[in-house]
């Protein structure tokens, strides 16, 4: 039988849907780390805000009903604006988490509609390669009929 005259085409094609499919597979694993990643992001602010609420009220409670000084209540004032900031610090850990996972996600729909296209690809060519065959069967066929004719004098019969 003859070689198919695409068959390192079809090797390549090959190639490439295996690459595709371990690069499918990669993708979806960093989405499920970003969701992970965004899950903590989010338990780390709810657990902030918890924090937040009882050291004010503990800040307060120093300084309710007691004569202080300016400067401690500048310094209750700091302590607040640093929370509040952290508190903006895991705000904005949250939104880039949650921009990781959709950029993970986005990456993951291209990774399978790359997978779909390598799929794609080996099907035509695994059905020109079929049809190939078929006619070179019936070609290698003919030949055979032929050089038998030219053996014998007579034509085999097909049936």
């Amino acid at each position: 039988m003859v070689k198919y005259v695409l068959e390192d085409l079809l090797r390549i094609r090959n190639f490439r849907k295996d690459r595709a499919e371990k690069d499918l597979k990669q993708a979806q694993r960093l989405v499920v780390e970003a969701e992970d990643n965004v899950k903590r992001a989010e338990q780390a602010l709810e657990d902030f805000k918890v924090f937040i609420v009882e050291e004010s009220n503990r800040l307060y409670k120093k300084v309710l009903g007691q004569k202080v000084k300016k400067e401690a209540v500048d310094s209750l004032n700091a302590a607040l604006s640093a929370l509040k900031n952290k508190l903006c610090d895991y705000e904005k850990m949250v939104e880039n988490e949650k921009e990781n996972l959709e950029k993970a996600k986005k990456s993951l729909e291209e990774k399978r509609m790359a997978l779909q296209e390598a799929n794609k690809n080996i099907e035509k060519i695994s059905a020109h390669k079929e049809a190939w065959m078929k006619e070179a069967k019936m070609e290698e066929e003919m030949l055979a009929d032929r050089e038998l004719e030219e053996f014998t004098g007579k034509k085999p019969e097909r049936g």
